[in-house]
């Protein structure tokens, strides 16, 4: 199967590195075998963005040009995961592994282990029997990263390499006040224990964009969002996007709240329910990562409606027998003409890893093509993405895809310009 956009630069394939944190996680594990079965035609394209009339016109990397690696603290490889999760989730078939078993041999030997900094204690159950990175300052672990991406990069002769935080998410911490400026917060590296608020998301993307490689941070974690981060990223002429993927209830959510905001119906209350069991349920069972998490679910439905009267609540429970799957279930309760009170509930079931997956392969292309364009800082037209986009205060799915859109267009009419300009 040919992608919709086979990129070429100077008439060559460009190859472009995909460097997954968390990279035998269900979502990682999905996103390998869903990129190689769909390049090598065993399955469609559903649910790429990227693969859809809408991105005609960017000259994205082709889904066989991108090469997986990544970092893990489990003690674990990409068959594993992917046959575990196929036990669990029944999604993936034992054919289908069976001819992709090389393909993911492949990946394995650019898996490298992970760094822990500051985790919760749910993370530092997972690593217990992993395979930890160790150095003495967080300024050894970012040049540890380094030494990985550099590798990665040489090793497959890649043009870029787009490093994407798909790992557990981290508890929220004040930041400390050094982390406004980058010299400051390169200050902070050596010191000889990492201080609160240093996390793994934070020191990955700090590696990431200060070798010039574009960030995606699809957790509620810290990443490239604090502010001597986001000024490097400037400095060095980088793309980077968070925060926290779009995938369910939220998605809906952002669908959904404007049909109140433009019908003119007052929401009185918004409640959310979520069951998930896999180990995001499991890391999300610390209260400090649930915290992180209910935030950015929460923080959509008010921005869009516009009412601070709106009682909106977000909860998650850990269910194991769920495994990857997830369920939310919403209870609206709104006032119409009069003063009439109704109510709108919705039950979403759908599979966490499986919705995340494209997304993230969505986003590895878009950063890609936005580094080679020379794009630095917050790529804001990928909004739709996050349920806490950076950059922009836009909540409403349809306006973000416009976003979207109208960036799509402007290097449609800049490309069109070139060739008449060749002509």
């Amino acid at each position: 199967m040919t992608s919709r956009h086979d990129a070429t630069q100077d008439g060559g394939r460009r190859k472009t590195g995909v460097w997954l944190i968390g990279a035998c996680g269900a979502v990682s594990t999905l996103t390998i075998v869903g990129a190689r079965a769909v390049a090598r035609g065993f399955r469609k394209p559903v649910g790429l963005l990227t693969e859809t009339p809408l991105l005609d016109g960017l000259d994205l990397p082709a889904l066989d040009d991108l090469v997986f690696g990544g970092h893990e603290i489990r003690d674990t490889d990409l068959h594993c995961s992917a046959a575990e999760f196929a036990e669990r989730a029944g999604i993936l078939d034992p054919a289908l592994l069976q001819v992709l078993r090389e393909d993911l041999r492949a990946v394995d030997r650019d898996i490298k282990p992970g760094y822990l900094v500051n985790p919760s204690g749910a993370v530092q159950e997972l690593a217990t029997r992993g395979n930890v990175g160790t150095a003495d300052t967080a300024g050894e672990i970012v040049d540890a990263i380094q030494a990985d991406l550099r590798a990665f990069q040489q090793k497959h002769d890649l043009e870029t390499v787009v490093v994407i935080n798909v790992s557990s998410t981290e508890p929220p911490a004040g930041l400390p006040i050094e982390f406004a400026d980058l010299d400051a917060f390169r200050a902070c590296l050596d010191e000889p224990a990492p201080r609160a608020g240093l996390t793994s998301s934070v020191l990955n993307a700090y590696a990431a964009l200060d070798l010039g490689f574009p960030f995606v941070n699809f957790t509620p974690s810290p990443g490239s969002t604090i502010p001597a981060l986001a000024q490097l990223a400037e400095e060095r002429g980088v793309p980077h996007m968070g925060a926290d993927g779009k995938t369910g209830e939220t998605l809906v959510k952002t669908a959904l709240a404007p049909l109140f905001a433009g019908r003119a119906l007052k929401v009185l209350s918004w409640e959310g329910y979520n069951m998930l069991g896999n180990r995001d349920g499991f890391v999300l069972n610390d209260p400090d990562a649930r915290e992180s998490k209910t935030r950015s679910k929460d923080r959509a439905v008010k921005q869009i409606l516009g009412d601070e009267d709106t009682h909106s609540q977000v909860t998650i429970d850990y269910v194991p027998s769920l495994d990857d799957w997830k369920v939310a279930w919403d209870y609206i309760h709104f006032e119409g003409f009069l003063g009439t009170r109704m109510s709108m509930q919705f039950t979403w079931q759908g599979n966490d890893s499986a919705l995340a997956a494209p997304l993230v392969l969505d986003l590895a292309r878009l950063a890609s093509f936005a580094r080679s364009q020379g794009e630095r800082g917050v790529m804001t037209h990928t909004a739709a993405y996050f349920k806490s986009p950076a950059g922009t205060e836009e909540q409403n799915f349809v306006k973000q895809l416009g976003l979207l859109e109208a960036y799509v267009a402007k290097h449609r009419a800049l490309k069109a310009k070139q060739k008449k300009a060749r002509s």
